[in-house]
């Protein structure tokens, strides 16, 4: 029985690693040929759609009789995470390697034991010296002429745009902080649902106002179309409902280890498979960025009154 327990954890362990880590990757290519906003914001609407249409066959109406005020928290924190966060990173992937944007989100549990500390709830000395070496590494790769444009980009434009993923990523690290302490949906496959509704009516408008348009779709490439389809269901079902099951079963360092690992599958499939250049710099700072995170999540995770990472990461 244990065995089989413990078969089913490291299954579901690889699913996060492999499903979350290539969405940066799938990201890249759809935005390639889609409108950024519009594509994330369909790619919610539909994953909403199949996972309520789910819920509805598996439960019926039940679970969606929630008061407003759980609605209206969810839909909040859709926009920060979903909307905001992966917003700002399709946006920036038309300059910034996939593999570095999933370095730079690798720095959740980091912003996260920060406000924690500002809350009053003082972490370790070594989780302090894991924030510390952390966003060293940021630092590192932030840092001019340290990474590499993706081609064709204005490298001039690669600065700001890395600045918007820390952005979208201290975004989703502060929705994740908050969200305990708002009324929300006590079911997370609903709060899931709601999130990802809200973000993907939000995506839509702020792509339309900001110029983009529905009819840019049709000059959409096959692979970008597979891309939107891949994120929707085993990006944010699949990946995520892994995700929540080990939240369940298994302890949280080593359902965190996500964090240092996802970054490594970004790597390797943006160098392979779209050829991104990863130079040693860039390894430099992505290697001092993986180690702060492993510090603080290794620490964090032994306390048992840590407050733990909600499942609604890298959906």
């Amino acid at each position: 029985m244990a065995r089989s327990h413990n078969s089913k954890t490291w299954v579901a362990l690889w699913t996060v690693y492999i499903l979350w880590g290539s969405t940066y990757f799938a990201i890249a290519i759809a935005v390639r040929s889609m409108p950024s906003l519009l594509a994330m914001g369909i790619r919610f609407l539909q994953a909403s759609l199949l996972l309520g249409l789910f819920l509805l066959i598996r439960k019926g109406t039940i679970p969606f009789r929630i008061p407003r005020k759980e609605i209206l928290s969810a839909g909040m924190f859709g926009a920060m995470r979903l909307g905001i966060g992966l917003g700002a990173t399709s946006l920036a992937e038309h300059t910034v390697p996939s593999g570095i944007a999933a370095l730079i989100y690798s720095c959740l549990p980091l912003w996260i034991s920060l406000f924690r500390a500002m809350s009053g709830d003082r972490p370790a000395a070594l989780s302090w010296f894991g924030i510390a070496i952390g966003f060293i590494g940021v630092a590192i790769l932030l840092k001019p002429g340290q990474v590499t444009a993706v081609a064709h980009s204005d490298p001039n434009k690669l600065w700001f745009w890395m600045a918007v993923i820390l952005f979208g990523n201290f975004c989703w690290a502060l929705g994740t902080f908050l969200a305990p302490k708002f009324p929300t949906p006590k079911n997370t496959f609903i709060s899931t649902f709601y999130e990802m509704l809200f973000a993907g009516f939000i995506l839509i408008v702020v792509g339309m106002i900001s110029g983009e348009k529905l009819s840019s779709f049709k000059n959409s490439t096959s692979s970008g179309w597979l891309a939107l389809l891949y994120l929707s269901i085993f990006g944010s079902i699949i990946g995520y409902s892994a995700y929540v099951w080990l939240v369940a079963n298994a302890p949280v360092g080593l359902t965190a280890t996500y964090a240092y690992v996802n970054p490594v599958v970004a790597v390797f499939l943006g160098v392979v498979f779209i050829h991104e250049k990863f130079r040693i710099s860039e390894l430099l700072g992505g290697l001092v960025v993986v180690l702060g995170v492993i510090l603080v999540v290794s620490v964090e995770g032994r306390k048992k009154s840590a407050t733990p990472v909600r499942p609604l990461e890298n959906l």
